[in-house]
């Protein structure tokens, strides 16, 4: 079976990506849904990051205020790398006990992990092959704006910081432009599994 990582920069065209990868067969992690698992209501690792953090980021309902965490991290790489230190080392090893569920299953050919930093939270050697998912500037900043309702200015700064990070820095072993329309994004990746299949499979 073979892992492919789906790496890219916030607003990318990830989730498009992955959804096509899943319609040709392959099964799916996504990092933001491992996030919310591990750090669940009651859970230890959530007690640590509001330990770390402060009670202003529990919510009454007990869950974490994962939009107010994430404007405090924003512009704070210090509080950020807390924060990590924290939840990645989790989330790495939900990750790779899901693969191994899905290989001791045995019914689908590949399983792609989407994470926009797999590569910062260690997780690059669950992976058999990446790919790069991309797109110009000013279209992160459109989608951001359509897709989320924010000013230009949020958006701006929210693709700043996937700069900051230097996500699109990272070799990957294949690289899908997305700013064409979903349609020729979908034939980019039907070309990518067939190449990924017969080079890895």
């Amino acid at each position: 079976m073979l892992v492919i990582g789906v790496i890219g920069p916030i607003a990318s065209g990830k989730s498009v990506v992955l959804d096509e990868l899943r319609r040709l067969g392959a099964a799916s992690i996504e990092a933001d849904a491992v996030s919310r698992e591990v750090l669940q209501p009651g859970s230890e690792l959530l007690s640590q990051v509001i330990e770390e953090f402060g009670e202003r980021f529990l919510r009454r309902d007990g869950s974490l205020d994962r939009r107010a965490l994430g404007a405090e991290i924003m512009e704070d790489d210090q509080a950020r790398r807390r924060l990590e230190r924290i939840v990645h080392p989790a989330m790495v090893a939900r990750m790779a006990a899901r693969v191994e569920e899905v290989r001791r299953d045995g019914r689908v050919p590949a399983v792609a992990i989407e994470a926009a930093n797999l590569v910062e939270m260690g997780a690059l050697p669950l992976t058999d092959a990446t790919v790069l998912v991309t797109a110009s500037r000013e279209e992160r900043v459109r989608r951001l704006m359509a897709r989320d309702g924010l000013s230009r200015e949020r958006a701006e700064s929210m693709v700043r910081l996937h700069e900051r990070l230097g996500i699109e820095s990272h070799a990957a072993d294949y690289c899908i432009h997305t700013d064409a329309d979903e349609a020729q994004t979908r034939r980019r990746v039907q070309r990518l599994w067939r190449d990924i299949v017969k080079r890895c499979g």
